[in-house]
């Protein structure tokens, strides 16, 4: 294989580019570059004609994007090759990043953003927006079983997500979103004792792991965000509060109980130590 036959086939064929850097003249290259010429002669006669612009603020943008997205997706929606994207962020083999860009590939790719709106299905997206919404739910008691039965999401994948994952596909960042929204303002199931016991179990955990309420957040998926949840408070001090809450709207000492999911006694006894520390 000469090297113009190795260019050619490491090319995309009904490209402006192929047709000049790899000198190929299929159909498909021969037809791009009629096209370009056109449209550069249309522009020309509109005084319009900047084929180049600067490369700094396109190859800033995709270090952004990639906090987000894969460079796959962002040539996708982009519609541009991946090459270009690489050849941006790194240069042609041998050579350094360069200073300019091609004026259509620089604004396809401006326009690209993280979106969670605009991505396809199977897209992959930082797992962190998720992460905190589950965490937030789990600070009213929402246990994943719960959350997993309106999405269609799998229980195990809501907690790979809480845990562990770094990268979540699209449409289940869509249906977290989704759910979250209609249940961060209600309280989950406490009929049964059992359903009691898993909230409390639930909310302990958040406390334990210190994650933050829905409303904490000013940009659940800005990745630098930082929740502002107020002063750190312990149970004792949380159940109290609460408590002092539900008895204002006129429940008794064993119904505010069996909404905190604790028994009467532990309520006393939490109660009394926030007194004793108070002095």
């Amino acid at each position: 294989m000469t090297g113009l036959d190795q260019l050619t086939s490491e090319r995309e064929h009904g490209a402006y580019t192929t047709y000049v850097m790899a000198k190929c003249r299929c159909d498909p290259c021969k037809a791009a570059s009629a096209a370009y010429a056109r449209e550069r002669y249309r522009l020309q006669a509109y005084g319009r004609w900047q084929p180049w612009t600067d490369a700094e603020p396109v190859r800033a943008h995709l270090l952004h994007l990639r906090r987000y997205i894969s460079y796959d997706s962002v040539a996708e929606l982009a519609k541009v090759r991946r090459r270009a994207v690489d050849v941006i962020l790194y240069g042609e083999p041998g050579k350094a990043p360069s200073a300019r860009v091609r004026s259509e590939t620089g604004a396809r790719l401006l326009a690209v953003t993280a979106d969670l709106d605009e991505l396809l299905d199977d897209m992959r997206i930082n797992a962190t927006g998720s992460r905190r919404r589950l965490q937030a739910l789990m600070t009213r008691g929402w246990s994943t079983p719960l959350v997993a039965e309106p999405t269609g999401v799998p229980r195990w994948q809501l907690d790979r997500v809480l845990i562990a994952a770094t990268v979540v596909q699209a449409w289940q960042a869509r249906v977290i979103r989704t759910v979250t929204a209609r249940l961060f303002d209600q309280d989950p199931p406490r009929t049964t004792r059992e359903q009691r016991r898993t909230v409390s179990i639930v909310r302990n955990r958040a406390i334990r792991e210190g994650w933050a309420p829905l409303a904490a957040w000013d940009d659940i998926d800005d990745l630098d965000a930082v929740p502002d949840i107020g002063a750190k408070v312990t149970r004792d001090q949380a159940l109290a509060e609460d408590a002092d809450f539900l008895t204002r709207t006129g429940l008794d000492r064993d119904q505010v109980a069996e909404r905190l999911g604790v028994t009467p006694a532990y309520l006393d006894k939490a109660r009394s130590r926030v007194r004793a520390r108070a002095g």
